[in-house]
């Protein structure tokens, strides 16, 4: 279990395929439950590359390392994020589960060795998603939504952005960020700049 104060990532081992690492890495820190959502959103990102043309080892690599910082307790992530040298912002400050993307990001490139910018990319906006993402990203972000993760109590969008997916990587992540957008607005929230920032791009470009 992680402590406080103490380096969540000093049991994450390099060498070899990251992905095998990674795997690694949740069980020994007992989050099965970690490792069966990242296995659940690569068979579906898996599926959907291969629907839409993409490189399906860079997609499932994407999708099986997404969650990595799921270790890290949302009362650490700030700290955490801050001692890798990220700068979070007062959304992810109020809101620290938007920092697991970044924080894994930056852990695999610094421990893993992965150096593939569009896979980085992909893990640490799979939360917000962001303007101008590439299919790859759009693939992890949609995989993330629509595959089965108990720690997410709210599924009511699952059906449509499935549906939507079958149509368009574009069309399914604007289904999930207007579900988003008044979701938590109905509950006096906000998404972040990125995601808002995502869906008026997505709007622009499905017209």
């Amino acid at each position: 279990m992680f402590k406080p104060g103490t380096d969540p990532f000093d049991r994450l081992a390099a060498g070899g395929d990251p992905a095998a690492a990674a795997e690694r890495f949740l069980i020994a820190a007992g989050r099965d439950d970690t490792l069966d959502h990242c296995r659940a959103v690569a068979e579906e990102a898996g599926r959907l590359a291969l629907l839409y043309g993409l490189d399906v080892g860079r997609t499932r690599l994407a999708a099986l390392i997404h969650d990595l910082a799921a270790v890290v307790p949302d009362a650490e992530r700030v700290a955490v994020a801050e001692s890798l040298g990220l700068a979070p912002d007062d959304d992810q400050r109020r809101v620290p589960l938007l920092l697991h993307g970044p924080i894994a990001a930056t852990v695999l490139r610094r421990r893993l060795g992965v150096q593939d910018e569009e896979v980085l990319a992909a893990v640490r906006w799979h939360t917000t998603c962001r303007p101008g993402a590439t299919p790859l990203e759009l693939v992890v972000f949609v995989a993330d939504k629509i595959a089965l993760d108990p720690t997410s109590p709210e599924r009511d969008f699952v059906p449509a952005v499935r549906s939507a997916a079958e149509r368009s990587l574009e069309e399914a992540a604007l289904v999930y960020l207007d579900w988003l957008i008044a979701h938590l607005a109905a509950i006096g929230g906000r998404a972040h700049p990125d995601a808002l920032a995502a869906h008026r791009d997505l709007r622009s470009v499905r017209g």
